[in-house]
């Protein structure tokens, strides 16, 4: 039979044989009696190094802090000061020599505090603190902490690191509104940016970068606009050009998964040779070191709908990270531009499938636009867009994209009618952006109008045509399917207008988006347009949807625009261009048709009178027609980063296991 020293050891229980008395596990036993009240290292000067040593039974000591509510924790003063003297010895442990009781103790912080932090407490901060280390104690205590992960997030062992990488995250994560957990406090006292950015950059912690990125990206945010926050001001100051590229390779490589996601559902490329075992590399089980999160995400394929409506992947709350990095790091934006500029394409590789890394960024964010579900997508979209806004505002950026030596194929989503024109052959990335930003237009009208969405998506759209604009950079491009998209989106504002329930002024301000991106292409296309003929089906389109403008134009309460003595409010002339060609190609047409004894036109009979009709035409340019206002997050975007903020954390908490 064995004996109970051994039966202690091993962690095993024994059953029962003959009457006789079954062993608990140590570890079991010595946690029961701390959940009970009592303190079995009374009188034990070596209980604490002894209890370290165990193997820490997880499943056990998570169901013990379950099965005690918040009330119990804070109003049994035993429990308390055994929770106390659990927490400060386990950091004392963290600095012993041994590696064992270093992991065991970083693997009881992490239980016991998740298991403290999923209670809701009246004050977060106050009760976690005063539970924990008393509020006394508590600068002392938890700079003890701070100081102690980040001395082992730079140790030798690589396992150590991991478990304390995962620690720092249950910390900080503890709240999902991380501005309000007050813990975060210490780790902007003494900061952990230089160990975080070594293990993201480190080979051997390559697996675990994702992990460092979130958090460092999770710290920058803490409480950024009340007070200086060193992670940002130093994010600000990067200019190693090894980080940048770890950073977009790990955006990259998570977007792809994530899209690979809705490939999943619903295959929309025939063409694409899509394997589940190639293209995705998760894992059956969380990683050996035991950082929280689940596997990969199961969808009931049998209900597409559903399973879209699951999307995006939780690991995509990365777009935080990399929406902080293009909006604070020039130099990150300048590696952005380099990669695509010095990107060498592989002739033996499928038809320029592979690029830099944008391009997966490009693929993701194309199927995310128009899988807009609910307001945890929209927020996911909103970074997205942000990210394309401030990158078309860097000029060397454009012209990059724009560069038609450097064209790559994008897979961009086509699951959802209307379809854009399907195209194969390789082209330059601001062909992609402009089908990604048309993608959104065309799938999501609806009678609550995503203002701040729409707005976003028309400023992409028209920072890329004043670049081509003054650069005299032709481009040639599907434009007939713009025009189609944006006068779609005045149809509806027109057949809806009644029934909107926002301010009409934020519906108006989309309507004159609209027409202003219309009067772009009116005033400067010829600096872009690839040829007359383009200019031509843009006027045959204004002409054909006359009635849009002309009621679009009562809405907003229009003057006539004929009489020469006209003053125009901006909002006034935005619309003078498009019912000046109105009318003066109604009666040319009007008056061919008399001429001819014609009732009806061809669209090629129209075309060849727009064509021989622009001399008598006189248009003006509407002022400030080619400036916009650049990206400012502070003062707009403040509500938006915060309220996404705790969307990042609450799904980085529940993210897959990824690897490699």
């Amino acid at each position: 039979m064995q004996s109970s020293t051994r039966a202690e050891l091993s962690g095993k229980l024994i059953k029962p044989t003959h009457g006789a008395k079954a062993f608990k596990e140590k570890f079991v036993e010595i946690y029961e009696n701390f959940f009970k009240g009592n303190d079995p290292s009374t009188g034990q000067p070596h209980f604490w190094s002894e209890l370290f040593l165990l193997k820490v039974n997880a499943p056990y000591l998570t169901r013990c802090l379950t099965e005690i509510s918040q009330d119990q924790l804070l109003a049994i003063k035993a429990c308390i000061g055994n929770i106390n003297k659990i927490f400060l010895n386990s950091i004392e442990m963290m600095k012993d020599e041994t590696s064992k009781r270093k992991i065991n103790a970083i693997e009881t912080l992490c239980i016991l505090l998740q298991g403290i932090f999923v209670k809701k407490f009246n004050n977060f901060s106050s009760d976690v603190i005063n539970l924990l280390t008393g509020l006394n104690n508590a600068d002392t205590v938890f700079t003890q902490l701070v100081d102690a992960i980040k001395h082992l997030l730079e140790d030798d062992e690589t396992v150590i690191k991991y478990e304390a990488l995962r620690l720092a995250i249950v910390v900080v994560c503890g709240n999902n509104n991380i501005n309000q957990n007050s813990i975060n406090e210490f780790f902007m006292r003494n900061d952990i940016f230089d160990p975080l950015i070594k293990i993201i950059i480190a080979p051997e912690t390559s697996y675990v970068a994702y992990e460092a990125i979130m958090l460092l990206g999770i710290l920058a945010n803490y409480n950024k606009h009340e007070s200086k926050n060193p992670y940002m001001a130093k994010i600000i100051a990067i200019k190693d050009e090894t980080v940048f590229k770890k950073i977009l390779d790990t955006v990259a490589s998570t977007c792809k998964k994530c899209r690979n996601y809705y490939i999943e559902i619903q295959d929309d490329e025939e063409t694409y040779k899509y394997s589940v075992s190639s293209a995705l590399s998760y894992v059956g089980a969380i990683l050996p070191w035991g950082m929280s999160g689940s596997t990969k995400e199961q969808h009931d394929i049998s209900d597409p709908d559903q399973a879209f409506n699951q999307l995006p992947s939780a690991n995509i709350a990365i777009l935080l990270v990399y929406y902080d990095f293009v909006n604070n790091n020039k130099g990150f934006v300048a590696y952005i531009s380099k990669s695509i500029a010095e990107y060498q394409i592989n002739s033996e590789s499928e038809t320029n499938s592979y690029g830099p890394y944008f391009l997966d960024f490009l693929s993701f964010a194309s199927y995310l636009v128009q899988h807009n579900r609910s307001a945890r997508t929209a927020s996911y979209v909103k970074l997205s867009l942000l990210v394309l806004l401030i990158l078309t505002e860097d000029v060397t950026f454009d012209s990059r994209i724009s560069d038609e030596r450097k064209s790559y194929y994008v897979r961009l989503c086509r699951q959802r009618q209307p379809l854009l024109p399907s195209v194969r052959n390789p082209r330059p990335l601001v062909c992609a952006i402009l089908d990604i930003s048309l993608g959104f237009i065309n799938h999501n009208m609806r009678k609550k109008l995503q203002i701040d969405l729409y707005s976003l998506v028309l400023g992409i759209i028209q920072r890329i045509m004043l670049y081509h604009k003054k650069f005299k950079v032709v481009l040639s491009y599907h434009w007939s399917e713009l025009w189609h998209s944006l006068i779609g989106l005045l149809k509806f504002i027109h057949s809806n207008y009644d029934n909107f329930q926002q301010d009409r002024s934020s519906i108006n301000e989309i309507l004159i988006s609209a027409i202003t991106t219309i009067n772009l292409c009116i005033s400067f296309g010829d600096s872009f347009f690839p040829d007359a003929v383009t200019y031509d089906k843009l006027f045959y389109e204004i002409v054909r949807s006359n009635e849009v403008f002309e009621g679009l134009s009562k809405i907003v309460n229009i003057q006539d625009p004929v009489k020469p003595s006209q003053k125009f409010s901006p909002t006034e002339q935005a619309f003078v261009n498009i019912n000046t060609i109105c009318q003066h190609f109604h009666l040319k047409i009007e008056a061919w048709k008399a001429a001819n004894r014609a009732q009806t036109l061809l669209p090629e009979q129209v075309l060849a009178i727009i064509n021989a009709n622009y001399d008598s035409l006189n248009l003006i340019t509407p002022e400030k027609l080619d400036n916009y206002t650049s990206y400012s997050e502070i003062p707009y975007h403040v509500p938006f980063v915060r309220q996404v903020l705790r969307l990042v954390v609450e799904d980085f908490k529940r993210r897959e296991v990824l690897l490699e």
